[in-house]
């Protein structure tokens, strides 16, 4: 018996989506902490966060490959990890400052990436249901 997948368990794999997602996690804390930002960028602020969040909410996602709720779950920890990183701005650095429109700037790419992948699930779902069964 296979205990690695099935109904209420992590998807073969899930593993290596939660190692990037925690190395990813850090890096995104580690880069939003320091005195100067990097010298990588996509050249505006703004595109910054919402490209980091859209990474993190992807591999929130796989990681927590447990349906229904895994697309709630890459949605709040990504908004949690966009929210604790303008507190901690704010609150640990004298170089940085929190700033509600960066939050915005996450959401949006927290958004995007959610609704490209509830796209993807409807149409993988839609091929799953019109292709015939194996034989």
């Amino acid at each position: 018996m296979d205990l690695t997948t099935g109904p209420g368990r992590p998807h073969k794999g899930s593993w290596l989506w939660q190692v990037l997602l925690a190395a990813c996690t850090a890096s995104i804390l580690y880069l939003s902490l320091i005195p100067a930002p990097p010298a990588v960028s996509t050249g505006w602020d703004k595109s910054n966060h919402a490209l980091a969040m859209a990474v993190v909410t992807l591999l929130a996602h796989r990681s927590a490959h447990l349906k229904p709720w895994s697309l709630y779950f890459a949605f709040g920890y990504s908004l949690l990890l966009g929210a604790a990183i303008e507190l901690l701005q704010g609150w640990c650095t004298t170089t940085r400052s929190a700033e509600w429109l960066d939050l915005v700037a996450d959401l949006v790419g927290i958004a995007i990436m959610s609704i490209l992948l509830r796209l993807y699930e409807k149409r993988t779902a839609d091929r799953r249901m019109s292709s015939p069964p194996p034989a």
